[in-house]
């Protein structure tokens, strides 16, 4: 048979659980953080957000060809609401040809940019893609970079193994 339990003992049902869980009220829902309060709703129909600053980004990043030669074609993208002119720089004109080294990417667009190397010793160089803003009429990039300091420039690296 089985043994009755002392006489200030708690309840069965009370043993599992702690202490003072049945004191404790229920719990309340959690308030959204302030921020999220006043956020207003998303609208799927909104126009986008305007574009960031002037910037101009390469993709693929960087460039690998082999030593004996090769062509790599790569995408530049600027993200901008404004229309920006670039230059392209290499660190080694003996084997490596720009195609274009003048140009324009419009707000928001993208420009390819194909970079050939002729064979030549295995050795890591880099295109230096200066850019600044251009006006909307502006047909010739060359002249701009004769006015004034770039607003930016990208580092593309070159490995040729």
């Amino acid at each position: 048979m089985a043994e009755a339990p002392p006489p200030d003992a708690p309840p069965a049902d009370a043993a599992a659980a702690p202490p003072d869980a049945a004191a404790a009220p229920p719990p309340e829902a959690a308030a959204p953080p302030p921020d999220a309060a006043a956020a207003p709703p998303a609208d799927a129909g909104a126009a986008a957000p305007p574009p960031g600053p002037a910037t101009l980004t390469a993709d693929p990043p960087e460039a690998n060809m082999p030593a004996a030669g090769g062509v790599s074609t790569h995408t530049l993208s600027n993200p901008s609401g404004v229309r920006l002119a670039f230059k392209v720089k290499s660190t080694n004109n003996n084997e490596y040809r720009l195609r274009p080294v003048y140009g324009f990417v419009e707000a928001t667009g993208n420009s390819p940019l194909e970079i050939t190397r002729s064979a030549g010793p295995p050795k890591a160089d880099k295109l230096v893609i200066q850019f600044k803003e251009a006006a909307a009429d502006a047909s010739d990039a060359a002249p701009l970079f004769k006015e004034g300091a770039p607003l930016g420039e990208l580092t593309l690296p070159l490995n040729a193994a």
